[in-house]
């Protein structure tokens, strides 16, 4: 059962729940309001995320808390002078994330957004896009944290999802067009995930890493690392062999790394999976061997038993070569989708 609290002023007995909340979502912004003038590329996954939520996400928000609490001042006798001054979290680069009234509006693919797309505005699933189809195993990195960024706030009811008008008729024709496009134009076996984790002592089976080798295909984004290469179906390899029409060159410089191959807990819980692929920890590319990356994780937890990592997982070469091709290819049936 829970119980509700108001918090109310000890002088005049007024409601001061908002104001606090108020407050709190201020301290936020102005951490925030430093990176607004910072391109993307100069800032690390955590940094970008934070830059994502308070100038696209609650600039709305910040805007309405600052004048409830200049209005809580005023009331109070307080000049303009002793407040601060408002915050500015307008993007002072926005020209890469809008298109001009004079131009067509770019197509989105929401097959990309993992089921988050009726929470994103349609500028939001375009900048997200855009990470996405870049070909920077970093962008994935950022695109995967900001996507986690949206579910976390959706789970606790901070975005609104926005409702579709179509009809039941509408809804399930939408659903089949969808569905022949992802078999046209399949997305990688293994999509870029970002998680939050416990760390864990370096003998408990929470996780466990396996060092492995990419032989440079980039048609290995279409399988789980530890299944065979070949796809089963033959519409997924029709649809596979489509997206790979694109490609210039089939094969990138070989190079190590780690996948997951036993998963227990926390971790399954979350939605990693057997085959995924570890390629960022903590905000950086990770570029170690598994024993390391076990045993860093272990410090952590011989440090403070209670303490977290970030790692990100899919946000690898093949990965982020697929999906930009795929952009490519595919462009027309973006149209095709997005005039239902």
């Amino acid at each position: 059962r829970h119980v509700k609290v108001q918090l109310l002023c000890p002088q005049c007995r007024g409601d001061l729940t908002h104001t606090i909340n108020d407050t709190l979502l201020l301290r936020k912004a102005k951490n925030a309001e430093k990176y607004r003038d910072v391109t993307d590329s100069e800032l690390n996954a955590t940094e970008l995320r934070l830059k994502h939520e308070f100038i696209t996400l609650y600039a709305a928000d910040v805007g309405d808390a600052e004048a409830r609490l200049r209005k809580f001042h005023r009331d109070k006798g307080n000049d303009d002078e002793q407040l601060p001054e408002p915050l500015n979290l307008q993007n002072g680069d926005s020209s890469d994330n809008h298109h001009k009234p004079n131009e067509e509006a770019p197509f989105i693919d929401i097959s990309l957004f993992q089921g988050l797309e009726t929470a994103m505005s349609d500028d939001e699933r375009l900048y997200v896009q855009d990470l996405l189809t870049s070909g920077s195993t970093e962008s994935l990195a950022n695109a995967a944290q900001i996507l986690n960024g949206i579910l976390q706030l959706t789970l606790q009811g901070m975005i609104r999802k926005n409702a579709t008008d179509r009809s039941w008729t509408e809804e399930r024709k939408h659903i089949e067009q969808l569905e022949l496009f992802r078999k046209r134009y399949p997305l990688p076996a293994r999509m870029p995930k970002y998680y939050i984790l416990n760390s864990f002592a370096y003998k408990k089976r929470t996780l466990l890493f396996q060092d492995d080798q990419w032989d440079g295909s980039i048609a290995d984004a279409f399988c789980r690392v530890h299944t065979a290469k070949k796809p089963k179906h033959a519409a997924s390899s029709m649809g596979i062999d489509n997206i790979l029409s694109e490609a210039e060159c089939t094969h990138l410089p070989p190079k190590a790394r780690i996948k997951i191959t036993f998963i227990k807990g926390q971790a399954g819980k979350v939605g990693l999976q057997k085959g995924d692929v570890v390629t960022h920890f903590n905000g950086e590319p990770f570029e170690g061997s598994a024993e390391e990356l076990k045993q860093l994780i272990a410090s952590l937890h011989e440090d403070d038993e209670s303490s977290t990592f970030q790692i990100v997982v899919n946000a690898d070469e093949s990965t982020a070569e697929v999906l930009k091709l795929r952009s490519r290819k595919c462009s027309k049936a973006m149209a095709d989708i997005a005039s239902l």
